[in-house]
Protein backbone atom coordinates (compact mmCIF):
# COMPACT_ATOMS: atom_id res chain seq x y z
CA UNK A 1 0.00 0.00 0.00
CA UNK A 2 1.48 3.36 -1.01
CA UNK A 3 1.96 5.87 1.74
CA UNK A 4 -0.32 8.86 1.46
CA UNK A 5 1.30 11.84 -0.28
CA UNK A 6 0.84 13.88 2.90
CA UNK A 7 3.24 11.48 4.66
CA UNK A 8 5.90 12.00 1.99
CA UNK A 9 5.71 15.79 2.06
CA UNK A 10 6.22 17.08 5.59
CA UNK A 11 6.94 20.75 6.20
CA UNK A 12 10.71 20.33 5.95
CA UNK A 13 10.76 17.75 3.13
CA UNK A 14 13.31 18.60 0.44
CA UNK A 15 11.82 17.94 -3.00
CA UNK A 16 13.61 17.51 -6.32
CA UNK A 17 11.28 18.03 -9.28
CA UNK A 18 12.19 16.68 -12.71
CA UNK A 19 10.56 18.04 -15.85
CA UNK A 20 11.03 16.94 -19.44
CA UNK A 21 10.04 20.41 -20.69
CA UNK A 22 9.94 23.82 -19.01
CA UNK A 23 6.18 23.85 -18.35
CA UNK A 24 5.60 20.26 -17.20
CA UNK A 25 5.96 20.86 -13.47
CA UNK A 26 3.61 23.88 -13.46
CA UNK A 27 0.87 21.97 -15.28
CA UNK A 28 1.22 18.67 -13.46
CA UNK A 29 2.47 19.61 -9.99
CA UNK A 30 1.96 23.35 -9.65
CA UNK A 31 -0.53 23.14 -6.80
CA UNK A 32 1.67 20.88 -4.71
CA UNK A 33 4.77 23.01 -5.30
CA UNK A 34 2.96 26.24 -4.47
CA UNK A 35 1.71 24.82 -1.16
CA UNK A 36 4.94 23.15 -0.07
CA UNK A 37 6.90 25.12 2.54
CA UNK A 38 10.06 23.01 2.43
CA UNK A 39 12.86 23.49 -0.12
CA UNK A 40 11.95 22.63 -3.71
CA UNK A 41 14.41 22.49 -6.60
CA UNK A 42 13.48 21.85 -10.22
CA UNK A 43 15.46 20.72 -13.25
CA UNK A 44 14.22 20.57 -16.84
CA UNK A 45 15.95 17.96 -18.98
CA UNK A 46 15.25 19.73 -22.28
CA UNK A 47 14.58 23.34 -23.22
CA UNK A 48 11.49 22.34 -25.22
CA UNK A 49 12.95 23.98 -28.28
CA UNK A 50 11.04 21.91 -30.85
CA UNK A 51 7.57 22.78 -29.58
CA UNK A 52 6.85 24.91 -32.66
CA UNK A 53 8.50 22.55 -35.14
CA UNK A 54 11.95 22.46 -36.66
CA UNK A 55 11.14 25.40 -38.95
CA UNK A 56 11.38 27.75 -35.95
CA UNK A 57 14.61 29.27 -34.64
CA UNK A 58 15.36 26.56 -32.08
CA UNK A 59 17.87 28.63 -30.12
CA UNK A 60 15.41 31.50 -29.85
CA UNK A 61 12.60 29.19 -28.76
CA UNK A 62 14.87 27.60 -26.15
CA UNK A 63 15.81 30.97 -24.69
CA UNK A 64 12.18 32.05 -24.58
CA UNK A 65 11.00 28.84 -22.92
CA UNK A 66 13.74 28.87 -20.30
CA UNK A 67 12.93 32.50 -19.51
CA UNK A 68 9.26 31.58 -19.08
CA UNK A 69 10.30 28.63 -16.92
CA UNK A 70 12.28 30.88 -14.60
CA UNK A 71 9.32 33.25 -14.28
CA UNK A 72 6.88 30.42 -13.56
CA UNK A 73 9.13 28.81 -10.93
CA UNK A 74 9.46 32.18 -9.22
CA UNK A 75 5.67 32.34 -8.95
CA UNK A 76 5.60 28.87 -7.37
CA UNK A 77 8.49 29.61 -5.00
CA UNK A 78 10.69 26.94 -6.58
CA UNK A 79 14.46 27.12 -7.11
CA UNK A 80 15.57 26.29 -10.63
CA UNK A 81 18.63 24.11 -11.12
CA UNK A 82 20.75 24.86 -14.18
CA UNK A 83 22.24 21.69 -15.64
CA UNK A 84 23.14 20.28 -19.00
CA UNK A 85 20.06 19.72 -21.18
CA UNK A 86 19.34 17.21 -23.91
CA UNK A 87 17.53 17.41 -27.27
CA UNK A 88 13.81 18.05 -27.15
CA UNK A 89 12.04 15.02 -28.59
CA UNK A 90 15.01 12.69 -28.12
CA UNK A 91 15.45 12.51 -24.37
CA UNK A 92 15.13 8.72 -24.52
CA UNK A 93 18.42 8.60 -26.42
CA UNK A 94 20.24 10.26 -23.51
CA UNK A 95 18.71 8.63 -20.44
CA UNK A 96 22.00 7.34 -19.07
CA UNK A 97 23.64 10.75 -19.09
CA UNK A 98 20.55 12.43 -17.69
CA UNK A 99 20.26 9.85 -14.91
CA UNK A 100 23.83 10.53 -13.76
CA UNK A 101 23.08 14.25 -13.46
CA UNK A 102 19.71 13.77 -11.74
CA UNK A 103 20.97 11.07 -9.36
CA UNK A 104 23.57 13.49 -7.98
CA UNK A 105 20.80 16.03 -7.32
CA UNK A 106 18.48 13.39 -5.87
CA UNK A 107 21.12 12.46 -3.30
CA UNK A 108 20.42 15.82 -1.64
CA UNK A 109 16.61 15.41 -1.64
CA UNK A 110 14.06 13.58 0.48
CA UNK A 111 11.59 12.99 -2.36
CA UNK A 112 11.85 12.94 -6.16
CA UNK A 113 8.90 14.11 -8.23
CA UNK A 114 8.93 13.27 -11.94
CA UNK A 115 6.47 12.81 -14.81
CA UNK A 116 4.59 9.52 -14.63
CA UNK A 117 6.47 6.95 -16.70
CA UNK A 118 3.39 6.31 -18.86
CA UNK A 119 2.38 9.92 -19.47
CA UNK A 120 1.67 9.93 -23.24
CA UNK A 121 4.71 11.80 -24.52
CA UNK A 122 8.06 10.10 -25.25
CA UNK A 123 10.07 12.74 -23.39
CA UNK A 124 7.76 12.47 -20.37
CA UNK A 125 8.16 8.70 -20.38
CA UNK A 126 11.94 9.10 -20.54
CA UNK A 127 11.97 11.72 -17.77
CA UNK A 128 9.89 9.36 -15.64
CA UNK A 129 12.40 6.57 -16.13
CA UNK A 130 15.26 8.95 -15.34
CA UNK A 131 13.48 9.99 -12.16
CA UNK A 132 12.86 6.40 -11.14
CA UNK A 133 16.49 5.39 -11.69
CA UNK A 134 17.80 8.47 -9.90
CA UNK A 135 15.47 7.99 -6.93
CA UNK A 136 16.47 4.34 -6.65
CA UNK A 137 20.17 5.25 -6.74
CA UNK A 138 19.66 7.91 -4.08
CA UNK A 139 17.41 5.67 -1.98
CA UNK A 140 14.53 8.17 -1.79
CA UNK A 141 10.82 7.84 -2.66
CA UNK A 142 9.56 8.69 -6.12
CA UNK A 143 6.15 10.12 -6.95
CA UNK A 144 4.85 10.72 -10.45
CA UNK A 145 2.82 13.64 -11.69
CA UNK A 146 0.58 13.77 -14.74
CA UNK A 147 0.77 16.15 -17.68
CA UNK A 148 -1.03 14.82 -20.79
CA UNK A 149 -2.65 11.80 -19.14
CA UNK A 150 -5.85 13.57 -17.96
CA UNK A 151 -6.30 14.98 -21.46
CA UNK A 152 -5.94 11.70 -23.32
CA UNK A 153 -6.94 8.96 -20.88
CA UNK A 154 -9.49 8.31 -18.11
CA UNK A 155 -8.20 7.77 -14.58
CA UNK A 156 -8.97 4.07 -14.99
CA UNK A 157 -6.02 3.80 -17.38
CA UNK A 158 -3.66 4.55 -14.50
CA UNK A 159 -5.05 1.82 -12.27
CA UNK A 160 -5.27 -0.56 -15.23
CA UNK A 161 -1.49 -0.30 -15.47
CA UNK A 162 -1.22 -1.29 -11.81
CA UNK A 163 -0.27 2.14 -10.50
CA UNK A 164 -1.83 3.92 -7.52
CA UNK A 165 -3.50 7.28 -8.10
CA UNK A 166 -3.72 9.66 -5.16
CA UNK A 167 -5.29 13.10 -4.77
CA UNK A 168 -3.16 15.50 -2.78
CA UNK A 169 -5.20 18.17 -0.97
CA UNK A 170 -4.09 21.72 -1.76
CA UNK A 171 -5.27 25.21 -0.93
CA UNK A 172 -7.21 27.64 -3.08
CA UNK A 173 -4.15 29.86 -3.03
CA UNK A 174 -2.10 27.04 -4.57
CA UNK A 175 -4.63 26.77 -7.39
CA UNK A 176 -4.36 30.47 -8.10
CA UNK A 177 -0.57 30.35 -8.12
CA UNK A 178 -0.59 27.37 -10.46
CA UNK A 179 -2.82 29.32 -12.85
CA UNK A 180 -0.48 32.30 -12.64
CA UNK A 181 2.58 30.12 -13.23
CA UNK A 182 1.05 28.46 -16.28
CA UNK A 183 0.18 31.90 -17.64
CA UNK A 184 3.90 32.73 -17.71
CA UNK A 185 4.39 30.03 -20.37
CA UNK A 186 3.07 32.29 -23.10
CA UNK A 187 4.79 30.38 -25.90
CA UNK A 188 2.74 27.32 -24.93
CA UNK A 189 -0.71 28.65 -24.05
CA UNK A 190 -1.03 31.40 -26.66
CA UNK A 191 -1.51 30.63 -30.39
CA UNK A 192 1.61 31.39 -32.37
CA UNK A 193 -0.51 31.90 -35.49
CA UNK A 194 -4.22 32.70 -35.87
CA UNK A 195 -4.85 29.40 -37.64
CA UNK A 196 -2.90 27.25 -35.16
CA UNK A 197 -4.05 26.08 -31.74
CA UNK A 198 -1.68 26.64 -28.81
CA UNK A 199 0.77 23.87 -27.95
CA UNK A 200 -0.99 23.45 -24.59
CA UNK A 201 -4.75 23.56 -25.20
CA UNK A 202 -6.86 25.10 -22.44
CA UNK A 203 -8.72 21.80 -22.11
CA UNK A 204 -5.49 20.15 -20.93
CA UNK A 205 -5.06 22.68 -18.14
CA UNK A 206 -8.73 22.45 -17.16
CA UNK A 207 -8.70 18.66 -16.85
CA UNK A 208 -6.25 18.95 -13.97
CA UNK A 209 -9.09 19.66 -11.57
CA UNK A 210 -7.01 18.75 -8.52
CA UNK A 211 -3.47 17.75 -7.60
CA UNK A 212 -2.99 14.13 -8.64
CA UNK A 213 0.06 11.98 -7.90
CA UNK A 214 0.96 8.45 -9.00
CA UNK A 215 3.09 5.65 -7.60
CA UNK A 216 4.14 2.55 -9.50
CA UNK A 217 3.95 -0.90 -7.81
CA UNK A 218 7.75 -1.14 -7.51
CA UNK A 219 7.82 2.23 -5.72
CA UNK A 220 5.08 1.49 -3.19
CA UNK A 221 7.44 0.51 -0.41
CA UNK A 222 10.17 3.04 -1.14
Amino acid sequence: MAEAPEAAWQRDTSVLVIAAHPDDEAIGAGRLLADHVGPVRCVTLTAGERCHGDHADLDDVARKRLREWAEALSVLGVTRVETRRWPDGDLAGHEGEATEVVAALAAEADVVLAPWRHDPHPDHEAAGRVGAAAAQTAGVPLWGYLVWTPYWFPAAEITRRGATLRVYPTSERAGRLRTEAIARHRSQIEPQHPAVRPVVPPELVDRHECQMLVQEPDEQNA
